[in-house]
């Protein structure tokens, strides 16, 4: 059951970064110029970046709900909300609306989404440690 576990929470993380790697084919339709999309490309430093806050991951927890799903818990109902927002928020920022693109509304929302994944997928490889460790 934990290997699934594992598994699903895997391919959850992965979505976020799925769902902005389209963004810049829509950006692509509505300018000419590249320099927007290469201004979002961006969202794809909290990846980058992770190895600063996953030590603060590891050490800062709550008893009562262990070690992972301190962070697991919080950060699944973050990134559903966050999931659930940003829809209302994209067609705006893409221009849809009649309006110009705004790459820094896009930006700023799928950068929080790929930090609150790349922060789970710091629980989870803690996780996935732990787990498969020889003495598991």
């Amino acid at each position: 059951f934990s290997v699934c576990g594992l598994m699903f929470l895997y391919v959850l993380q992965g979505v976020p970064l799925g769902l902005s790697s389209s963004i810049p084919i829509m950006i692509q339709q509505k300018i000419s110029g590249y320099s927007q999309q290469a201004a979002f490309s961006i969202v794809s430093y909290p990846f980058s970046c992770k190895l600063l806050w996953a030590p603060l991951v590891d050490c800062v927890y709550s008893e009562r709900l262990g070690r992972r799903k301190s962070w697991l818990v919080p950060l699944q109902y973050c990134i559903g909300g966050a999931m659930l927002y940003i829809p209302s928020v994209i067609g705006d920022a893409l221009g849809h609306n009649g309006g110009e693109v705004n790459v820094g509304v896009l930006a700023g929302w799928f950068c929080f989404l790929t930090f609150l994944a790349a922060t789970q997928d710091i629980a989870v490889d803690g996780w996935a440690l732990t787990m498969l460790s020889t003495r598991n």
